[in-house]
């Protein structure tokens, strides 16, 4: 199996929208904005010649440290591509990108009922720091 892993770096509407039909979200609407900072991370792996697979992530500057952190928000292997290695071959990837810009750590939300993610994470070598953390998500009106 031949896979190899882009960083994408410009805006093209129609394939981010077919990654994102691909991934289950029918109503994506990408934006240009997310390209014009570097520290915007977006890989797309490509299996037998085919879109197989993507991630986007983060490099995330805090104040009480020199070092960021890479934060890996949301990763998609299609169906058809699964229990092949892409997802691991990604967050490898990924890992390499976050050395270039001096990351001493990375992070991923998931929930424990995500068989899938857990497997995944587990087998990259993540590490689950304690068992209450809990993520909050806050709606913004606009």
């Amino acid at each position: 199996m031949n896979t190899y892993i882009e960083r994408v770096r410009q805006f093209d509407k129609n394939t981010l929208v077919h990654l994102f039909k691909r991934a289950g979200e029918e109503d994506a609407d990408p934006s240009p904005d997310f390209f014009k900072d570097e520290k915007n991370i977006l890989l797309v792996s490509h299996t037998e010649e085919k879109l197989s697979g993507f991630l986007w992530a983060y490099v995330l500057q805090s104040p009480d440290s020199p070092y960021p952190k890479m934060f890996l928000y949301s990763i998609d292997v299609f169906g058809e591509f699964r229990r092949r290695g892409v997802a691991s071959r990604l967050i490898r990837e990924l890992q390499n990108i976050a050395r270039t810009y001096k990351c001493r750590e990375m992070f991923v939300p998931t929930r424990k009922s995500n068989q899938a993610a857990m497997g995944l994470y587990l087998k990259t070598q993540g590490k689950v720091e304690n068992d209450d953390d809990v993520f909050f998500i806050y709606d913004i009106d606009i």
